[in-house]
C-alpha cells in the first residue's frame, strides 16, 4: 500500500503539467476565436464604419468651386462673366488688439474704425468684413501682415456692356442666384453647387497632393449665346435715348427681332441701369418693361383690324367707307378723327389712320370674328418668350364686350399689349403670316465657347393667309409715304412699312384718360418686298408733342437705317424712288457694283463721299474710283462702317476707309 501511494505521488506534477498546457492551449484558441471574431467583425459586419474612420483621420473632403457660365451675345462677345473677387476677412479668436487693426484696415475698408472694431471683437473663426476689394486694396491688407486678418477670394459676376442690355441680361445677388433677365431665366443652367473631391492629409490637417493627383482647379459652368447683336443694341440705345431727351419722356422701349426666326437682336430701354451696381438703383428700373408692362397701343391696332378684314374678305382694299366728316356717335360716346375726312378706301383708313374708319369696318367685321383674330395674332395671352416677368396684356372675354368696345379696340383703346407682343404680330405680317415664339437665347455653349445645344428651334403657326399678309404689307407701306402718319420712318435706300399709334394714358387713380399724357406707338419692318427686320418703338408720356408719327417713327429710321446695311441686306429702292440711293448693276459674273446719280463735285474740287453701307468691297472700291476717291480697307465681307461717312464733303482724291464684316 505505501508502494502504491509513493507511484501515485510520483505521477501527480507530470498530470499538473498535462492538465495546465490543455487550460492554456483552451484559452488561447478561445482567445483566438475571439480575436478573429472580433477581426471579423470589425473587416466585414462593421467594415463600413470603420472605412470611414480611417478615411476621416487620412483625408478630407474639398469643394471645388464651379463658377457661373459666361453669358455672350451672339457675334461671342461676353455680356456676363465670372472673375475672381478678393475678399477681406478676418478670426476673431486670433485678433490681439481689435481697436489697433481696426484703425489699420479703416483706411482701406472704408469703414469707421468703431464698426470694424465691434466686428472684429465676435469671438468667431470667420467674420466677413468686405466683398469685392480691388487688386490694390487686397495687397494693402496683405502688406499690413495683422495676425488674424487675411484676403480670401471667391467668384462674382461682372458685366462689361454696364447699362447696354440691362435688362435682358439682368443679374445675379450676392449668393450668386439670379435675380432679373436671362440671369434668373436659366439659373439652373448657368448655375451648380461646388463639386466635392477627396485629398489626403498629414498629422497637422494640412492637405497633401500627389503628383499623380495635383489640385483641382476651379470649373467653369454651361453658358449661353444669346440672340442678341452687341453692335445693334448699341445703335438701339442711342437712338432711344436721343428720343426720350429730345421729347422729355418719362420712359422709351424699342425691340428688334429678326422676321422670319424670331430671334431678338436687340431689346433696349430707357433709363436703364448698371447691372455691376444694380444696388444704386431703383427696383422700378431693373424692370423690363417690354414684357412686364402693358399699355393701350392706340391706332397702331388698327393694323391688326385690317388683318382680319382682309383675311376673311370683309372689305377689299379698294372699298370706300364714309368717315362722317370726322365725327360719329356710338351709344353715349362721340368718336373723332384727328383729321375730318369724307370718302376713304380701306387703304387710305390706315393710311390716314382714321378711327371711324377703323369703327365701321369693325361693326362689318363683327366682334366675334375680330376678336377670334386677335386671339389667334397673341394678344391677351404671353408670348412665351424666355425672359421673367412677362404678363399677358389685358383682352377682356368676348362675352363682356359691348357695342362701345368693339369700336374703341379698332383704334387700340380699351385694350392692353405690350411691346413684346406688338413686335411679334407684325413680325407674323412681315413673314407671310407665321407667329412664332421670340427668344433671347440662342444656345448652350460649354466652357471654351463649344457649342453644346441650339435652342428656341420653333416652327410656329399660321395665322394669317400668305396672301393676306402680302395685301397687308402693301397697306403698311403706305403708310410711311407721302400723306401717310409715318413719313418720318421712311427710309432713304430701303423700303418701308409700318404704322403709327397715338394713345392717351389712363390714370391709375381715377381710372379715366389723362389729359395731357400719352404713348406714342411705331411698330414696321423693312425692306417692303423681303422683310429681314421688325422694329416696334414706344415712347412713354412724350412732351411736348405726342403724335407717334412724329415721336417714334423717327427713332424707326434711325436704327433701321443702320441695322440693315449692318445685316448686309442690300438697298431695294428704285432710284426713281429715292434719286440719292445706290443702284446695284451687275459689273462681273457673281458680282455686283454701285452706280448711282453723276459724281457731285464742287469748283474747289471737293467731292460728295457717297455711302457704301452694305456693298461688297469690289463694288466700294469701284463706286470709290468712279468719284475719283481712295480706299482704305479693313476686314473682310460687306461694308458696315466708313470715315468720313456718306454725304461728307472731301477733296479728290482722299482716302475713304471703310471697315468690312462677315454679316449673316
Amino acid at each position: 500500500m505505501r508502494a502504491w501511494e509513493q507511484r501515485t505521488e510520483k505521477k501527480r506534477p507530470g498530470f499538473r503539467f498535462w492538465f495546465s498546457c490543455r487550460l492554456l492551449q483552451g484559452l488561447g484558441l478561445v482567445l483566438c476565436i475571439a480575436i478573429l471574431g472580433r477581426a471579423f467583425y470589425i473587416q466585414v459586419v462593421d467594415s463600413a464604419r470603420w472605412k470611414e474612420i480611417h478615411v476621416g483621420q487620412a483625408q478630407s473632403v474639398v469643394d471645388v468651386p464651379v463658377y457661373r457660365g459666361k453669358i455672350v451675345d451672339r457675334r461671342g462677345h461676353d455680356v456676363a462673366l465670372s472673375v475672381r473677387s478678393p475678399c477681406l476677412f478676418a478670426d476673431g479668436t486670433l485678433i490681439a488688439d481689435s481697436r489697433m487693426a481696426a484703425e489699420r484696415l479703416a483706411p482701406i475698408v472704408g469703414e469707421p474704425a468703431p464698426r470694424l472694431e465691434e466686428k472684429l471683437r465676435q469671438n468667431k473663426r470667420f467674420i466677413r468684413l468686405r466683398r469685392g476689394l480691388s487688386p490694390e486694396e487686397a495687397r494693402q491688407v496683405q502688406a499690413l501682415n495683422i495676425p488674424g486678418v487675411g484676403v480670401s477670394f471667391e467668384w462674382r459676376r461682372y458685366y462689361p456692356f454696364r447699362h447696354s442690355g440691362s435688362h435682358v441680361v439682368g443679374f445675379v445677388g450676392i449668393d450668386g442666384v439670379g435675380l432679373e433677365g436671362i440671369e434668373k431665366a436659366y439659373d439652373g443652367l448657368l448655375r451648380q453647387l461646388p463639386r466635392s473631391t477627396t485629398a489626403f492629409r498629414d498629422g497637422g490637417r494640412r492637405k497633401i497632393w500627389l503628383r499623380e493627383t495635383p489640385p483641382p482647379v476651379p470649373e467653369e459652368r454651361y453658358g449661353l449665346q444669346l440672340t442678341l447683336d452687341g453692335y445693334l443694341q448699341l445703335v438701339c440705345e442711342q437712338a432711344l435715348q436721343k428720343a426720350v431727351e429730345k421729347h422729355q419722356a418719362a420712359a422709351g422701349q424699342v425691340i428688334l427681332v429678326d422676321v422670319d426666326t424670331f430671334e431678338i437682336l436687340a431689346l433696349a430701354l430707357w433709363p436703364t441701369f448698371d447691372p455691376n451696381n444694380y444696388g444704386m438703383h431703383q427696383p422700378a428700373e431693373w424692370r423690363n418693361r417690354t414684357i412686364a408692362d402693358a399699355f393701350e397701343p392706340g391706332s397702331v391696332f388698327k393694323t391688326f383690324l385690317l388683318a382680319a378684314v382682309l383675311d376673311v374678305k370683309a372689305a377689299k382694299p379698294e372699298d370706300r367707307i364714309f368717315c362722317e366728316n370726322g365725327r360719329i356717335q356710338v351709344a353715349s360716346h362721340t368718336i373723332r378723327d384727328v383729321h375730318p375726312h369724307g370718302w376713304l378706301t380701306v387703304a387710305e383708313v390706315l393710311k390716314y389712320s382714321s378711327n371711324i374708319g377703323a369703327l365701321k369696318l369693325a361693326e362689318g367685321l363683327g366682334a366675334e370674328r375680330f376678336y377670334r383674330y386677335l386671339d389667334q395674332l397673341g394678344f391677351g395671352k404671353k408670348t412665351g418668350v424666355d425672359l421673367p416677368g412677362e404678363v399677358s396684356g389685358t383682352l377682356r372675354p368676348l362675352a363682356s364686350w359691348r357695342s362701345i368696345d368693339l369700336a374703341v379696340t379698332a383704334f387700340g383703346q380699351g385694350v392692353t399689349v405690350t411691346g413684346m407682343q406688338l413686335t411679334s404680330a407684325v413680325a407674323a405680317i412681315a413673314n407671310g403670316g407665321v407667329l412664332k415664339t421670340p427668344r433671347v437665347a440662342k444656345a448652350v455653349v460649354g466652357p471654351q465657347g463649344r457649342l453644346v445645344k441650339v435652342l428656341g428651334q420653333d416652327e410656329g403657326r399660321r395665322v394669317l393667309a400668305p396672301a393676306t399678309a402680302a395685301k397687308l404689307r402693301e397697306l403698311m407701306q403706305g403708310v410711311v409715304e407721302p400723306g401717310g402718319t409715318g413719313t418720318k420712318a421712311a427710309l432713304a435706300q430701303y423700303t418701308t412699312a409700318g404704322k403709327t399709334g397715338t394713345a392717351q394714358v389712363v390714370e391709375p387713380g381715377s381710372r379715366r384718360y389723362s389729359a395731357d399724357k400719352y404713348t406714342s406707338v411705331f411698330a414696321g419692318f423693312a425692306p417692303v418686298g423681303r422683310p429681314r427686320l421688325a422694329l416696334t418703338v414706344v415712347i412713354h408720356e412724350p412732351q411736348p408733342e405726342h403724335y407717334g408719327g412724329v415721336v417714334a417713327a423717327p427713332v424707326f429710321r434711325d436704327v433701321m437705317e443702320k441695322a440693315l446695311p449692318y445685316l448686309g441686306v442690300l438697298p431695294d429702292k428704285k432710284p426713281e424712288e429715292t434719286p440719292a440711293a445706290v443702284r446695284l448693276v451687275s459689273t462681273v459674273p457673281g458680282e455686283t457694283a454701285a452706280e448711282g446719280p453723276p459724281v457731285a463735285s464742287t469748283e474747289d474740287g471737293l467731292v460728295l463721299v457717297p455711302d457704301l453701307h452694305g456693298l461688297s468691297l469690289k463694288a466700294a472700291v469701284s463706286l470709290l474710283k468712279e468719284s475719283g476717291l481712295g480706299v482704305v480697307p479693313q476686314g473682310r465681307g460687306r461694308v458696315v462702317r466708313q470715315q468720313p461717312g456718306g454725304g461728307s464733303w472731301v477733296p479728290k482724291g482722299a482716302a475713304v476707309k471703310i471697315h468690312l464684316e462677315e454679316v449673316s
